[in-house]
């Protein structure tokens, strides 16, 4: 399971004041207290309305002061990747695409060009989907046009768009379907979701997340934008990869017990 640790987003508080500001430490201390925690890697959100071309490459530079994972870049703007991918020391990610044609033709060169990854968001110009249908409909027009254009199936992240339980009950079940839709439509081809957007509105969303990632791994999920410093959401995804017969001889698993990192966290001392 790809973990794509998902805490320096601006639109959370500590973030995005710390961007503003350009306050590089807490920026370092968040990107290195998820890559300990196991992220693969770090999601780079710079979001600040009018200035986010200028905020995401900060952003980029500042993190790769202190670890040399590879960075997801997410953004609405075009123009963002642009200022920000040339910064980049290793293979990044975009996140993300989409099957509306004025971004598909913006984001496509600059995945070819970097040879990136790209997470592949199953929106069209129409609504946003809700179904396990428009879901997979979008998502095979995206993968068709992705490899047509010679982007390698394995550099694709399909996304089926996660919505909040809060707003309708049935997406959990949708986005688990589309994923098992679209894996076997496309053997070979990754899966990913934003996974804290389900339990938006709700309480205990940790637990709502842990096992909402539990149920999608199991739908053939290999990857998630999600915290990689909630020890039981990484404990979650080891023992279901586990489960599921990614794990050759339960070697992962064991070793994760052997590390101590399927047990709770010591409490802090009083």
């Amino acid at each position: 399971m790809l973990i794509i640790g998902e805490l320096i987003n601006c639109t959370r508080k500590k973030v995005g004041a710390a961007a503003a500001a350009r306050d590089a430490a807490v920026i370092r201390e968040v990107a290195l207290r998820q890559a300990a925690a196991g992220a693969a890697y770090l999601d780079v959100n710079g979001g600040l309305p009018g200035q986010e071309p200028e905020v995401l490459r900060w952003l980029v530079e500042v993190v790769q002061e202190v670890t040399d994972l590879p960075l997801c870049l997410d953004s609405s703007d075009p123009a963002a990747f642009r200022a920000a991918l040339p910064r980049c020391r290793r293979t990044p990610m975009i996140s993300s695409i989409t099957a509306e044609p004025e971004r598909f033709a913006h984001i496509l060169p600059l995945v070819r060009e970097y040879g990136a990854r790209v997470v592949a968001l199953a929106m069209g110009s129409a609504a946003t989907p809700t179904g396990v249908a428009d879901r997979v409909e979008n998502a095979a027009r995206l993968v068709d046009e992705l490899t047509a254009a010679g982007v390698p199936l394995a550099d694709i992240y399909v996304d089926p768009c996660v919505l909040p339980l809060s707003v309708d009950t049935t997406q959990g079940a949708a986005v688990a379907e589309a994923i098992a839709e679209v894996r076997l439509r496309y053997p070979g081809v990754h899966t990913t979701v934003g996974l804290s957007n389900v339990s938006f509105g709700l309480p205990l969303r940790k637990l709502l997340n842990q096992s909402f990632l539990a149920l999608l791994i199991a739908r053939g999920l290999d990857s998630a934008i999600a915290d990689p410093c909630d020890r039981q959401l990484m404990a979650v995804a080891r023992a279901a990869e586990t489960l599921m017969g990614r794990d050759e001889y339960c070697a992962a698993f064991i070793g994760d017990y052997r590390a101590g990192k399927l047990e709770p966290a010591a409490p802090a001392a009083p």
